[in-house]
């Protein structure tokens, strides 16, 4: 079919870049056997689709993360960030319209932007992608501190030398280093604060053509890609159920956990508390908070095995501190289970037996203490208050037909 000097051209090898991209394969093969071979693979069959699934999610955002970013016209990403149930590695919250830049420390940029009617706005600044080398977090933002105006807007400037009123450093000599901002959104019908980025310092029109041309810089970002991959496989997907079962010594126990178990991308704004759980299909458990978090967020949501969240786009796997109500004797209750008791504050885990629950709790004066009751579901009514909220079928499929609407508005198709 082709001549012996196109055969040739075809057929020869471009050193760097060959072994980057083998050294990319053998480590989506390396991880493909960590999956199969993890305790979670056996103890939870029903799941082991949702593992593959996730290994191929953990190849398309490591491409949006390590490959994509171009520092010349950058932009903020969303929609190939952490987005509902497309991008959720790691265990998203469904009430943070997060975003993520890449900078390069030598450049300066300008954010203009608009508060709206986020209650909190968190930006965290990392080194370089969690899994590669000297990577980070280098420090965390709460918008509260900044100068913000009675309308909401405010601009931020990005660069390593010291710029008047509202500032984030950069690292001087890094030129691939990201920022991943955390808006909280909490009603259906609330707007997530409004984030816009320019470079302001001016470069040559081919200052960063080697990005996107050069065989050592690509090379180099599939290395980038390699390392994230292994990294969501082996910290979120693998590492982080079996740490959370030791941290509470147990199912159905909750406890916080610190940044060895969070990791680099976690808040350090927040306190987590965590739990495995086990239920079975006759059985519900009641998650009961004595005294709630007073903060100015806190949420409660379901994962499964490998850290995904349950979809909180079409089933109520999520709740956090507008969406639920006390009872009479101040306390939260809400209830866990395989199938739907009638109970307004239900948490649905996707008829899965296994799997984690995570309480965010951001700005509390105290920590959020919750515990488990683990009872029989054709019991559940005699453990609850006698003013538990119910809701009917059709009141059910209302309320998630307003939460996949509100999704729909935020983040489109």
């Amino acid at each position: 079919m082709f001549g012996d000097a196109t055969a040739k051209k075809f057929t020869s090898k471009s050193t760097v870049l060959s072994r980057a991209w083998e050294r990319y394969l053998a480590t989506l093969e390396e991880m493909r056997i960590a999956v199969e071979t993890a305790p979670q693979f056996d103890s939870a069959p029903n799941q082991r689709a949702r593992a593959y699934h996730q290994l191929m999610e953990a190849q398309a955002i490591a491409y949006n993360f390590a490959l994509v970013p171009r520092m010349a016209h950058p932009r903020i990403f969303k929609n190939t960030a952490w987005q509902t149930d497309v991008y959720c590695s790691g265990g998203n919250g469904p009430d943070f319209h997060y975003a993520t830049v890449f900078l390069d420390g030598a450049q300066t940029y300008r954010i203009t932007a608009n508060i709206r009617d986020s209650k909190m706005l968190l930006a965290q600044h990392n080194s370089a992608l969690p899994g590669s080398p000297n990577s980070r977090m280098v420090a965390n933002y709460d918008f509260a501190d900044f100068e913000i105006a009675p309308d909401g807007s405010f601009t931020v400037t990005l660069s390593a030398e010291k710029a008047e009123g509202n500032w984030i450093p950069l690292l001087p000599d890094v030129g691939y280093q990201w920022l991943l901002f955390r808006p909280s959104i909490e009603g259906w019908d609330k707007v997530p604060t409004e984030l816009h980025i320019e470079r302001i310092s001016p470069i040559a029109p081919d200052h960063y053509v080697a990005d996107e041309f050069d065989e050592a810089h690509t090379a180099r970002r599939i290395n980038f890609a390699a390392d994230y991959v292994r990294y969501i496989v082996q910290e979120w997907m693998l590492a982080f159920y079996q740490r959370v079962h030791a941290n509470s010594k147990g199912v159905n126990l909750f406890a916080p956990i610190g940044p060895a178990i969070s990791g680099e991308v976690g808040s350090p704004t927040a306190e987590y508390v965590l739990a495995c759980y086990e239920v079975a299909d006759d059985e519900a458990l009641i998650i009961e908070l004595k005294e709630p978090p007073n903060g100015i967020y806190w949420g409660i949501q379901i994962f499964d095995v490998w850290l995904r969240p349950i979809d909180f786009r079409t089933r109520q796997s999520t709740l956090n501190s507008a969406q639920v109500a006390p009872d009479a004797d101040g306390a939260v209750r809400l209830v866990l289970s395989r199938r739907d008791p009638g109970v307004a504050q239900w948490l649905d885990c996707a008829g899965f037996d296994q799997g984690q629950i995570l309480i965010r709790n951001y700005r509390s004066s105290r920590p959020a203490q919750p515990v488990i009751h683990r009872v029989r579901f054709d019991e559940l009514a005699r453990h609850l208050p006698a003013e538990t909220r119910r809701v009917s079928p059709d009141e059910r499929t209302q309320e998630l037909g307003r939460r996949r609407g509100a999704y729909l508005r935020r983040h489109g198709e």
